[in-house]
């Protein structure tokens, strides 16, 4: 448990017996103040609590993380072992030039570039063009 944590459950023990104490008596305005105060340090303590449980990547804000990639995102993970990056993924390449780098520079550069699922759509939409993906000798 982190000291953040530890610190907002004291201060909100604190604030619990200071509601029992709001039951039982007729509050004053010093009284109230400090609530008050101790209301606004424990939503200080929640936030940075939360900020430090907050493992996001920039790309896929609140993703779960991968635990066999170091705690990494999982979509990233998963990107990075099929082989494909961010711009691949975004990027739409038309699939008459992703069959025709396979002709040029083979198949596991091309999956290396474009990833594997790219390359599998081009090779089955292209399949009938041999001139398309044959490689060069």
């Amino acid at each position: 448990m982190s000291k953040q944590v530890t610190e907002l459950g004291e201060k909100l023990r604190a604030l619990g017996s200071r509601g029992e104490h709001l039951l039982a008596f007729d509050p004053g305005p010093e009284d109230l103040d400090e609530i008050r105060e101790d209301l606004d340090g424990a939503r200080r303590l929640l936030l940075a609590a939360r900020a430090s449980l907050a493992r996001g990547c920039a790309e896929h804000p609140g993703a779960p993380t991968d635990p066999t990639a170091g705690g990494a995102c999982l979509f990233c993970a998963t990107n990075r072992r099929r082989g494909q990056t961010g711009a691949a993924v975004t990027q739409a390449v038309p699939l008459e030039v992703v069959a025709r780098a396979v002709g040029e520079v083979g198949q596991e550069a091309a999956v290396a570039q474009f990833g594997a699922r790219t390359v599998t759509r081009a090779l089955l939409r292209c399949r009938n063009e041999l001139a398309l993906t044959q490689e060069s000798a």
